[in-house]
């Protein structure tokens, strides 16, 4: 009766041992630990079966084999506990491929020492089959090998507690402990009993049982405060613009995006195994920052990469786990191409006169809504910063559908377009705003920035219904001339009638009034280089008013001055100042 009621629980405990692999195997964990978890409970449970099976065999050659069979399970059992806890307790592969060697061999030689010396016998207790060594020397081989098992279990449980350095790991190192404790205690236990001739219970399978249910919670616990790359799918995408770097919480870089393997690649820097500061350069108040505990906000600092001398911006985001203990940081270097590119993007990016310009401009430009599209997130950074000083209050779109949203749940001042986009063009963008029912959307001022020739593409500017352009690379004193012209307007302009075509230029004819009033007064001082700025503006504004004779005139005129013909200066600029007067009074 009593062996009946042994089975019957060895069973139980084998069964609710495999239970725990389906309780484990249905969440979103690691295959490699799903592998090798399923060994260990799935070992478990068969020696639960052989023990049963040993009793209703035992005596004969078949129990023999089945003890054989188990003393492989009972090896297997403890090497897939390493295995599973390898990379939680920072010990070597070598080391932990040694150790399950040197177990695997030590129980394959105790079993011939079992079977060719007749070191012992199968015995029946109460409670089941067991394996008795007889002779002194053979029960201290036993002794031996799982004393060295749980020396072993010891010494990865120091590595592991030498590793601990947050304090959520102090619960992940008990738990540790606790599996290797049980696990060990098992195989103690058991052969302590049968050395001391007490009545034998299979407590190893018992003991065992508590260890997976401790390891799955374990496993558990670990899979929560691992940093995989599954949980920065968003952060790490491809389509990404910005360089995105994954720290752990030793300021590790573990992950990186595309775009940083590109840099990388580019500058020949290896990121990923690095410490961000060994990657870039910190202020000690940054640095501190960074390595501050259990911040969820996200948070703005400035660093510099020495590896291509630039200064570049970032956002550092701690990442919790489910314990609320920092998982990971991902930080977010938003312009690490952006001081290469802005040499392109940005023209005459130092002027004399640039502060005195943009201080009178400001009071014109101060508080105006401002929209710039562009599917360059480089052209955006740097346009945002070159507007930063005019006070406005700019909005950004990325794409013609963004952009479109916005214009019709906001009012803009002003609309920046790039022509050169390639989901939606810009005069696709400009067209439908223009066919958008209200006064509004035919009169605010729409910019168009492109790296085209002008003459190419001007007359698909006008059909979409445009006001002006701006060239890139962007000139500082070209931009603070367009925002000047139109935002002027917003103070006296906003109940007015739908515009006509010469209505919606009337700013360009107001600056052409005031070019050639300035042009004449250095004709007659004959500064021609102060000459030849005027007549590049007329010219521009000609073009936009598609008054093509006088923006001839003025192409004619900068080449006579380029050559100093003062002759031809005089010829030119006369016809020209009476063709401009004709047209500001015909209009």
């Amino acid at each position: 009766m009593l062996t009946i009621i042994s089975m019957c629980l060895v069973l139980t405990a084998g069964l609710v041992a495999v239970s725990q692999y389906f309780k484990y195997a249905a969440g979103d964990v690691s295959q490699k630990s799903k592998f090798r978890y399923m060994f260990l409970a799935f070992s478990i449970t068969a020696s639960a079966i052989i023990q049963v099976l040993m009793v209703l065999s035992y005596p004969g050659r078949l129990c023999y084999l089945l003890y054989a069979l188990e003393k492989f399970l009972k090896v297997l059992t403890m090497g897939e506990i390493v295995l599973l806890t390898q990379e939680m307790v920072d010990v070597e592969k070598k080391y932990t491929s040694m150790f399950i060697s040197v177990v695997s061999y030590a129980a394959l030689m105790l079993f011939f020492i079992d079977s060719l010396m007749q070191g012992g016998t199968l015995e029946m207790s109460r409670f089941g089959v067991y394996f008795n060594p007889v002779a002194p020397w053979h029960k201290a081989l036993y002794f031996v090998f799982y004393m060295f098992y749980v020396v072993m279990l010891i010494t990865f449980v120091v590595y592991r507690g030498a590793a601990v350095y947050r304090r959520c790991e102090k619960h992940d190192l008990m738990l540790l402990l606790a599996v290797y404790v049980f696990s060990a205690a098992g195989f103690i236990s058991e052969q302590f009993i049968i050395v001391y001739s007490m009545t034998y219970v299979p407590i190893v399978i018992i003991f065992n049982m508590v260890a997976v249910i401790l390891m799955r919670h374990l496993l558990v616990y670990h899979d929560s405060i691992t940093i995989t790359q599954r949980h920065f799918a968003r952060e790490l995408d491809e389509s990404r613009t910005d360089v995105v770097f994954v720290l752990d919480s030793q300021l590790r870089i573990v992950y990186q995006n595309k775009r940083a393997e590109v840099l990388s690649q580019l500058f020949s820097d290896q990121y990923v195994g690095r410490k961000i500061t060994d990657v870039f350069e910190f202020t000690s108040s940054a640095y501190s920052q960074i390595c501050q505990t259990g911040e969820e906000n996200a948070f703005g600092i400035s660093a510099d990469y020495p590896m291509s001398d630039r200064h570049v911006n970032m956002i550092i985001n701690h990442k919790l786990d489910n314990y609320g203990e920092i998982l990971a940081m991902v930080v977010f270097v938003y312009n690490m191409e952006d001081i290469e590119k802005a040499e392109s993007v940005v023209a005459d990016i130092t002027e004399e006169n640039e502060e005195e310009m943009i201080k009178n401009a400001v009071n014109i430009t101060r508080d105006a809504r401002v929209l710039i599209i562009d599917e360059d997130i480089v052209f955006l950074n740097v346009f945002q910063r070159v507007l930063k000083p005019y006070k406005v209050n700019v909005t950004r779109a990325v794409s013609g559908n963004d952009a479109l949203d916005q214009i019709e749940s906001h009012v803009y001042d002003i609309i920046f377009v790039a022509y050169e986009m390639e989901k939606m063009s810009g005069t696709q963008i400009v067209s439908k705003v223009r066919s958008m029912p209200g006064d509004y959307y035919s009169q605010v001022p729409i910019v168009f920035t492109t790296t085209a020739d002008i003459n190419d593409v001007f007359t698909g500017f006008l059909e979409a219904g445009f006001n002006d352009y701006l060239e890139k690379p962007l000139s500082k004193r070209a931009l603070n001339s367009v925002l000047t012209r139109w935002l002027w307007q917003r103070f006296g302009n906003e109940n007015v009638e739908e515009l006509s075509k010469e209505n919606r230029f009337s700013a360009q004819y107001n600056e052409l009034n005031e070019l050639i009033t300035d042009a004449e007064k250095m004709f007659k001082e004959k500064k021609y280089e102060m000459l030849g700025f005027c007549v590049k503006g007329i010219e521009r504004d000609s073009k936009i008013l598609e008054l093509t004779d006088l923006a001839d005139l003025s192409s004619e005129l900068l080449e006579a001055i380029m050559f100093f013909d003062e002759e031809r200066i005089e010829q030119l600029f006369n016809k020209l100042r009476v063709g401009i007067r004709d047209a500001i009074t015909i209009r």
